[in-house]
């Protein structure tokens, strides 16, 4: 009967229970955080720079590049 009652009135492992969920709910947070910001931060962000660069024009000329090999199998 003494070990029941020992066990009844040992605490150490109601530290252990507390830490775990402090952990989960700061990790809760962080998440919840983090979705709120990529969810609504980064699409505005995306959308604000796609209107900006819809009206873009870039007037680029590709021009043609030859490469003679110069090495050891006898180029020109």
């Amino acid at each position: 009967m003494t070990k029941f009652i020992h066990f009844l009135r040992d605490d150490a492992g109601a530290v252990t229970i507390d830490w775990v969920a402090l952990t989960a709910g700061i990790l809760l947070l962080g998440i919840m955080v983090v979705y709120a910001i990529f969810n609504n931060g980064v699409s505005s962000l995306v959308t604000k720079i796609n209107s900006t660069l819809s009206g873009v024009t870039t007037n680029v000329t590709l021009a043609s590049v030859s490469i003679s090999g110069g090495g050891t199998s006898g180029g020109t």
